[in-house]
């Protein structure tokens, strides 16, 4: 039979370092919160070491040959590498739900190379690239490399100027396990006429092996440039359900219910509490309703700007084209910047320490009443010198940041 010669049937000039590049920059857009981190980051790991294996294949990649029988360990480190690239490639396909990609047959000839090297010594029946009918078996027989200083090698099997720039001939040997040899004793030929047995030879260079290789893996990862967008389809109420603009009512639960199911919301889940800007602005609005000595200016002023910003948050929301850090910001002190005073601590006391801090749990659900007294008493001073008042210490610490608030929107006004 003609040699079997296993090469790239296109070019290939991609970089080592370009398929890296594309690599990370596709798995990024794969990240998600339901990333399966610990699945992932180790099959990541395996095709980038891969793609450097394979880049760096040099003419002695199967070692030595099999003389002594068995494999050298250089064979063993080169089809176990190129299971595990498929494995990975076919386990993050998976994982990415991404389309199918392209399969060179090269690369399948590979992988039955693979096969061949890792497996003689079981019955082989499925090696297809070889292309048989009525084997029962194929065995890897032998691995002869072009380096080997010995004329018979070299006059047998790198005989010819096209066979003679190849690394490696592996020589497959097949058996049709035939039984009907018992009833023909006395034909002597009986193999020869039932082709009983076959001998192939695949020629191996480095430099094909490598180029088939690294153009699979810019199948599978050109793949995983195709993100998909489909969203599944949530059914929301109306935002008058929710939203109650001519009688100042929001149904902050209803939207905190609906908008926990991910993370564009804002919505958090740590430890147990459950962390929303929306519960701070629920505090402020029910606060206002239940405070005697606001004016209704301001009542008004506070009321107008939170169904506002909830509006706009939720009609945001539900456009799934918008990701959620370009939501409106629902943080209490973003809302009401410009009615709260200046003073010297102002950025270190109102963004860093506020709620993290004084009132730890103001933009929490059900959780309330926990503080640092040496924060608190800073804010305190701070605040009162800035607004030239004093504050009832009498309230919660929820209601003094609520209180905070109205006592700068009613100097404004």
């Amino acid at each position: 039979m003609e040699p079997i010669i296993v090469k790239l049937s296109t070019e290939f000039n991609t970089t080592a370092k370009d398929l890296k590049d594309k690599f990370s920059e596709y798995q990024e857009n794969h990240q998600t919160e339901t990333t399966f981190h610990n699945s992932e980051a180790p099959l990541v790991w395996i095709i980038r070491g891969c793609i450097d294996y394979f880049d760096q294949l040099d003419n002695g990649f199967l070692g030595i040959g099999n003389e002594s029988g068995i494999p050298s360990m250089q064979a063993d480190h080169f089809a176990n590498n190129l299971y595990r690239l498929n494995n990975a490639m076919k386990y993050l396909k998976r994982l990415w739900d991404l389309k199918e990609y392209k399969t060179l047959d090269e690369f399948n000839t590979l992988l039955d190379i693979r096969t061949l090297i890792v497996h003689s010594g079981e019955q082989l029946t499925k090696i297809e690239s070889l292309k048989l009918e009525g084997y029962k078996d194929s065995q890897l027989w032998r691995i002869f490399g072009n380096k080997e200083n010995d004329s018979f090698t070299q006059l047998s099997y790198f005989n010819n100027a096209s066979l003679a720039e190849m690394d490696y001939c592996l020589e497959i040997a097949s058996d049709k396990q035939d039984k009907t040899k018992k009833g023909n004793l006395s034909k002597v030929d009986h193999h020869i006429q039932n082709e009983s047995f076959l001998d192939q030879r695949i020629y191996l260079k480095a430099e094909q092996v490598r180029n088939i290789v690294m153009a699979q893996i810019e199948y599978f990862i050109t793949s995983a440039d195709q993100v998909k967008t489909v969203k599944s389809t949530r059914n929301f109420p109306p935002i008058e359900v929710i939203i109650d603009k001519e009688n100042n009512k929001i149904n902050f639960d209803k939207i905190a219910e609906l908008v926990s199911k991910d993370l564009r919301g804002g919505y958090i889940i740590e430890r147990g509490i459950e962390h929303w800007n929306g519960f701070g602005l629920k505090r402020l609005m029910e606060y206002t309703k239940n405070s005697s000595d606001i004016s209704s200016k301001a009542q008004d002023l506070i009321f107008k700007r939170i169904i506002n910003v909830m509006t706009d948050y939720w009609e945001n929301f539900l456009d799934v084209n918008i990701p959620g850090e370009k939501l409106p910001d629902l943080d209490i002190m973003q809302i009401f910047s410009d009615y709260t005073p200046n003073f010297d601590e102002k950025n270190y006391l109102e963004c860093e320490k506020l709620f993290t801090n004084i009132a730890p749990y103001f933009n929490t659900k059900d959780r309330n009443d926990s503080t640092d007294i040496g924060y608190l008493a800073i804010f305190i001073d701070e605040i009162s010198r800035a607004l030239n008042m004093k504050f009832n210490l009498d309230q919660n610490v929820d209601e003094f940041v609520c209180d905070y608030i109205v006592q700068s929107i009613k100097k404004a006004v």
